[in-house]
């Protein structure tokens, strides 16, 4: 080696020590994770769990807001089962959840992939299917009472422009029901697409560049690459739907048909509400919440069932 090797050698810099994490015990303590998430806690436990709580306990009494309240057990659920209007309140909630759920997913999935592929316009249609979030409950049902009106709504002026008279949506018995899914389903539409187009931009290119190399046409990456890669999301969908139609259809449904005509859309929240408000029968009331919380819980587990996690997966 040369006097110079030697010399360099000598005058190498010693290898650089890992940088530790400074770790502040200021941050660090329980104190400030109960500040952040206390007031969250608070608010959570007085809005939600007290109420659900209280309603549970209320469900054993009989009560009408003036007496005292009276202890009378379980008798309550039992007549929620001699009870036809709530038999009947029961079955028209499935049934709503039924045209619900299905359009909003199926519609939410397909408008997403149309958006994600940027076809002329989009911009202009990303837009418009927003409006329903801007809008609150109570004017969205008082414009689409308009739109379904038989006299000068606009379906109607179509429907003359053809020479067909339409029926009186919200008055007839048959199509009341489908006329407010309708409005539950544009209502919940945007916040399903917006989740789908979040997990369709987390799709690798790859694997859509590795379908059309190997002959899969359109259909064929919907159904084999696309679909399966926002299953996870289509769970998450199902659930904040269901949870949607079942408590924000109380609003569309007073306000256009409150429960008729002829009890054809008197879901439970209506039903609820008549009890407790105009009846003022509190404790069979909060023991048809009861009926209604057990029913949402049920649906919840059927669409998104709990798993099990394997080796590798988070708990």
């Amino acid at each position: 080696m040369s006097k110079t090797d030697i010399a360099e050698a000598g005058m190498a810099a010693p290898p650089r020590a890992t940088p530790r994490r400074r770790t502040n015990r200021r941050t660090d303590s329980p104190f400030w994770a109960a500040l952040f998430v206390g007031p969250n806690l608070v608010l959570f436990t007085t809005f939600m769990i007290i109420p659900i709580v209280w309603g549970l306990g209320l469900s054993l009494f009989d009560w009408n807001l003036i007496g005292e309240p009276r202890f009378v057990g379980f008798a309550n659920y039992v007549d929620i089962l001699k009870d036809a209007r709530a038999v009947n309140s029961v079955w028209k909630t499935v049934y709503l959840v039924f045209l619900g759920v299905v359009p909003t997913v199926i519609l939410s999935f397909l408008i997403a992939v149309l958006i994600n592929t940027n076809f002329p316009g989009y911009t202009v249609f990303r837009t418009m299917y927003l409006l329903p979030i801007v809008i609150s409950l109570v004017a969205s049902a008082v414009l689409w009472r308009f739109i379904y009106d038989p006299r000068v709504g606009p379906i109607a002026q179509l429907l003359s422009l053809f020479g067909v008279s339409g029926p009186n949506w919200l008055q007839d018995t048959t199509w009341a029901m489908p006329a407010l899914s309708l409005v539950i389903v544009w209502l919940r539409l945007p916040l399903g697409v917006i989740l789908y187009l979040a997990a369709l931009q987390q799709i690798n290119p790859q694997l859509l560049e590795a379908a059309e190399i190997d002959g899969a046409g359109p259909w064929a990456k919907l159904r084999h690459v696309i679909w399966p890669n926002v299953m996870p999301v289509t769970l998450l969908i199902l659930v904040l739907t269901l949870r949607g139609i079942i408590f924000d259809s109380f609003d569309i449904a007073f306000v256009m048909t409150k429960g008729g005509p002829l009890n054809s859309t008197d879901i439970l929240a209506v039903y609820i509400y008549d009890l407790a408000f105009a009846q003022l029968r509190l404790g069979y009331a909060s023991a048809l919440s009861t009926v209604l919380f057990v029913i949402v819980t049920i649906l919840a587990l059927i669409f998104n069932p709990p798993r099990r996690p394997s080796n590798g997966d988070p708990v």
